[in-house]
């Protein structure tokens, strides 16, 4: 389950990094490249049912990760709750039988085809990648976790962005994801805004305006 909190940076002063937040210390920061490629049919079928899959090819980890995300829920506190599975793979696939063989093989075709109602035969293609540039920084207080990431996405087409996200990386710790909104209003004012969708969803209005909006 991914739990977070998703804001747009809107201004050019630098992106800090707070020692505490809603009463967690900094434990850890990294910073690391990535890569993701966004996989669907031609017109897109897993993103209109708020669906995502996606391979990441990260700078700091020694295999892509295979990743599919289900449709997106609003909690009461500004976060976004969904079903997330992550699983590292040996290598990218090339084509439309490959991704399906691996999505068989690691189980995820089960949990991908419902809700999109895709066919065994059906096409899946890279739709799009985006480059990320993240900082990303541990918050901890006893077992609870925090990741804070500072993101600097280059999309196929358009102006880049700058994002803010903070995951719960225990579901117990979500609980805190209200203080750390109240924190960051309180630390970065104006210059955030809550993102009205995901990176997945943006890469797809800016590529496809006549199939998603």
């Amino acid at each position: 389950m991914e739990i977070e909190l998703q804001y747009l940076y809107r201004s050019n002063d630098a992106m800090m990094v707070p020692a505490e937040l809603a009463g967690f210390a900094l434990a850890e920061s990294l910073s690391f490249e990535i890569v993701d490629a966004f996989w669907d049919t031609q017109d897109l079928r897993l993103r209109k049912t708020g669906c995502s899959l996606r391979i990441r090819r990260q700078s700091n980890l020694p295999h892509p990760v295979l990743t599919w995300k289900g449709p997106s829920e609003w909690r009461e506190d500004g976060a976004r709750q969904r079903e997330e599975v992550e699983v590292p793979i040996d290598h990218v696939p090339v084509d439309a039988a490959e991704i399906l063989a691996t999505l068989r093989r690691y189980h995820l075709w089960e949990l991908l085809a419902p809700p999109a109602k895709l066919e065994d035969d059906v096409v899946l293609e890279c739709i799009g990648e985006l480059k990320n540039r993240r900082t990303s920084h541990l918050y901890v207080q006893g077992l609870h976790r925090l990741e804070l990431a500072w993101d600097r996405i280059t999309y196929p087409v358009g102006e880049p962005e700058a994002r803010l996200e903070v995951e719960a990386k225990r579901q117990r710790a979500a609980r805190f994801l209200a203080d750390v909104a109240r924190d960051l209003t309180s630390l970065y004012g104006k210059k955030l805004v809550p993102a009205p969708h995901g990176k997945a969803k943006e890469l797809c209005r800016r590529l496809y305006p006549e199939l998603f909006t």
